[in-house]
């Protein structure tokens, strides 16, 4: 799967990056939709920190999303595939 990636300050990639998996009974694993970049991502970029939070490389991107659940581990039962 892809995922943008800094990979220094005002640098990113589009890179390759393992598709996830459910490991543990709580997990619950979603098919990102849409993504949107929002303040702290563009302070990531411009200069790999917010405050005290300094970013370790390389950082993927794009934590506000829409998805859709694609499998849940065996103890979820709030949602389900498909929700």
């Amino acid at each position: 799967m892809k995922a943008v990636v800094l990979t220094g300050i005002r640098q990113m990639e589009l890179t390759d990056v393992p598709e996830p998996s459910i490991k543990e009974d709580g997990d619950v694993l979603l098919r990102i939709e849409k993504v949107g970049i929002c303040g702290s991502d563009v302070h990531y970029y411009e200069t790999g920190r917010i405050g005290a939070q300094i970013v370790e490389y390389p950082f993927i991107i794009g934590h506000e999303c829409a998805a859709t659940v694609e499998a849940v581990g065996s103890s979820v039962t709030h949602v389900k595939a498909g929700d």
